[in-house]
């Protein structure tokens, strides 16, 4: 087969070209997501801020929408307040929300928990808008959850956690 060096050249540059499109097009952490989210870069202490896995949470009255099982290590947790009010998303680890101690207004006690039990957090943010923080999550259950309480007009509780903005998360 005789092929020229000028198309061998070609050949060459063409094989280069497509694979640097193909590392560049591999891996879009931002996909779908909206400019006007801030991003917030806190992180749990020893987090090395590595990784890159992670995945989306839907905070909104009264739920917390995510996924139910994750893999171990450095995760990026974008936290979206579809609600219409202020929303927070708390991490500890548990197996699940009945194990988790509350006050007489209905807030997780988070003091109280155990060392190592709370991971972190992404604090409170506005309606229609997105934060997004890292943590580093170790094989166990843990659970996510709204921990705001509001104190109603009439003087009641209204607690995000007791009205169902809770889930639980498998991590291995």
């Amino acid at each position: 087969m005789n092929i020229s060096r000028n198309r061998l050249l070609g050949l060459v540059v063409a094989v280069v070209v497509l694979a640097l499109a193909a590392t560049a097009c591999g891996s879009d952490d931002d996909a779908g997501s909206d400019d006007s989210s801030s991003e917030t870069t806190t992180a749990p202490a020893g987090d090395d801020g590595g990784g890159g896995e992670g995945f989306a949470v839907s905070l909104f009255e009264w739920g917390v929408d995510a996924p139910a099982t994750a893999a171990a290590g450095s995760l990026e947790i974008t936290a979206t307040n579809d609600g219409a009010e202020t929303h927070e998303l708390v991490i500890v680890r548990a197996d699940s929300p009945d194990d988790l101690a509350t006050d007489d207004t209905g807030k997780v006690d988070e003091a109280g928990l155990a060392e190592g039990d709370f991971i972190g957090e992404i604090e409170e943010f506005e309606a229609e808008t997105s934060e997004t923080a890292t943590f580093e999550l170790e094989a166990g259950n843990y659970v996510l959850f709204c921990n705001i309480v509001e104190e109603e007009a009439d003087g009641a509780f209204e607690s995000h956690f007791l009205e169902g903005m809770v889930t639980t998360l498998t991590v291995s």
